[in-house]
């Protein structure tokens, strides 16, 4: 699935059928009668991707025609027409009367569309290495932009604008791009906000279910629409568990769900259980050893060099043994932890730190040029949208290749609510878990991993805004007197200090990854973090640095051609 949409700015001259725009356009048949592709005298229309909400838009109409009822809709509404669509999408409307284009995508940007410039020509594309390759041959060779280095480096992936190449940039997430008398400009639609309303906990457990239940109907009827088997991640966490779990008890019980962790850790023996007892299919693929952080290259060609590599890497090693000819779309739990909790442990709102969201924090001192061009008022905002939206949603990648994926604390209606609900009750996954215990009990008979046993575990105390559970205390004091990490943990989702030193094939994979591409940077502060971190850090940092080198040798490969 990709798209070129090149668009020249230049004034508009008609000779014959001569365009002044040019379109590469390639999709799957997946909920095909839910994309668009339509070329008339008036209008051209373009949509990619899955609407949830297009029945009842449609019912709600006279029209039943989808591409009628969006351009319609266009006519009366304007260029935010699309804002009314619930799902994961993007799309391109060219009015010839007026000669205006709209290019826009979903609320939180769940698929990326990128940008760039050339001889005044405006490109735009959902595919990284494709507009890279298309700008190539058109005579504009990538280069690395150092900001864009120095945010893998520390965050682990890029965001906002800035990409790894200074060439191509990123679509704000909320905003659209709009071209009218031949100047490009970006508009906002969609705003998150955390303003708190007046409400008790009880009502809003109540309302954040029935929100839930909705947002869960709306995704899984989808499938049911095109006869599919319904397609469900699940782990040893709660938000994936939640997705499953309510889904089956709204009758959604024909689903096939899938795992991949560690052979024996929570994630696996919670997930496995979950799923027979909810009489599920379920498929596992075992991480053990880590061998599947190999395929880093092929990560890279995927994301486009933006995020680190390890989380896209055992996704695709997942994935690429899949079928999913009779599977809808992915149900994932992405971002519930921090919809219905928050990013923030605090319970009061508090500003934000450049720190805040970043995978490693070594090189924060160094980046003193680092702005930020978003609206955000306060840790929560900033970080759903620098850790949430910009940097978890490039894990969508490697399943997008295959189908549409969708989790249902994407719902709009769903995250505007619990987002307004005072932090006070969300902080600590407190009405998370009030929320389970009080509508879901049996899902509360399971332990969650984080915290490695049941949330009705009463056996706490707090340790300034953090939760401490008696039973795991032990433990942690090992940890910390060894100063082991999560990372090195067997049991954590990834186990990546394990799999390095245990695995010498993985160890000596990424030794010599990082010694065979070092050279390859050839900006002297770049190369100095790169060495910094990589021989005097974490396997994190390791992971980092060899993304980075990774990035970098995906540009030099599409300038080759």
């Amino acid at each position: 699935m990709s798209l070129i949409l090149d668009i020249s700015l230049k004034k508009t001259i008609f000779v014959g059928t001569e365009k002044h725009y040019f379109i590469d356009y390639k999709t799957s048949n997946k909920f095909k009668d839910d994309k668009i592709y339509s070329d008339s005298n008036d209008f051209f229309l373009l949509l990619d991707g899955v609407v949830l909400n297009k029945r009842e838009l449609l019912q709600s109409s006279s029209e039943n025609n989808w591409k009628d009822y969006l351009v319609e809709s266009y006519k009366k509404e304007g260029d935010t027409f699309f804002k009314k669509l619930k799902g994961s999408y993007y799309g391109v409307l060219y009015d010839k009367k007026t000669d205006k284009w709209i290019i826009f995508n979903d609320h939180i940007g769940s698929k990326y569309l990128y940008h760039a410039n050339y001889e005044g020509h405006v490109v735009f594309s959902d595919n990284y290495s494709d507009l890279g390759k298309y700008l190539v041959k058109k005579s504009i060779p990538l280069s690395l932009n150092i900001q864009g280095a120095e945010l893998l480096l520390s965050y682990g992936y890029t965001f906002e604008d800035i990409t790894i190449s200074n060439e191509i940039k990123r679509m704000l997430i909320g905003h659209y791009s709009l071209i009218t008398n031949n100047k490009l400009k970006f508009n906002k639609f969609f705003q998150l906000s955390n303003n708190p309303i007046e409400i008790t906990e009880d009502e809003a457990i109540e309302i954040i279910d029935k929100k839930f239940r909705n947002a869960i109907k709306l995704a899984f009827d989808k499938d049911l629409e095109y006869g599919y088997k319904h397609l469900a991640s699940i782990s040893g966490g709660l938000d994936s568990r939640m997705v499953c779990w309510v889904a089956n008890k709204l009758g959604y019980n024909n689903q096939l769900n899938i795992t991949f962790a560690q052979n024996n850790s929570p994630d696996e023996t919670i997930a496995k259980k979950i799923a027979s007892d909810l009489k599920h299919d379920w498929l596992f693929k075992a991480l053990d050893n880590g061998n599947c952080l190999k395929n880093i290259d092929d990560v890279a060609i995927l994301s486009g060099g933006n995020v680190v590599s390890y989380g896209l890497s055992v996704q695709m090693s997942m994935y690429n043994h899949m079928a999913f000819d009779k599977t809808g779309m992915l149900h994932t739990g992405q971002l519930g932890d921090v919809v219905i909790s928050s990013y923030s442990n605090s319970k009061v709102q508090i500003p934000y730190s450049k720190n805040d969201g970043a995978y490693s924090s070594v090189l924060m001192d160094e980046m003193n040029n680092l702005k930020f061009k978003g609206e955000y008022l306060n840790q929560e905002i900033f970080m759903m949208y620098i850790r949430g939206l910009y940097g978890m949603n490039q894990g969508l990648a490697p399943v997008q290749n295959f189908t549409e994926a969708y989790s249902p604390f994407y719902d709009i209606d769903f995250i505007n609510f619990a987002l307004s609900v005072p932090l006070k009750f969300r902080a600590n996954h407190n009405l998370y878990k009030k929320w389970i215990l009080k509508k879901y009990p049996l899902a509360a008979n399971y332990k969650w991993d984080k915290i490695n046993t049941k949330i009705d575990n009463k056996f706490k105390f707090n340790i300034g805004k953090r939760e401490i559970y008696i039973k795991n205390l032990p433990k942690m004091i090992i940890n910390k007197l060894s100063r082991r990490s999560g990372f090195d943990n067997i049991n954590s989702m990834n186990p990546l200090g394990h799999w390095y030193n245990n695995n010498d094939d993985v160890k000596e994979f990424i030794d010599n990854y990082y010694n065979e591409n070092i050279s390859l940077i050839t900006n002297e502060k770049i190369a100095k973090f790169c060495i910094k971190l990589f021989n005097n850090y974490s396997i994190l940092e390791k992971i980092q640095v060899i993304s980075l080198l990774s990035s970098v040798k995906l540009l030099q490969k599409i300038n080759k051609g």
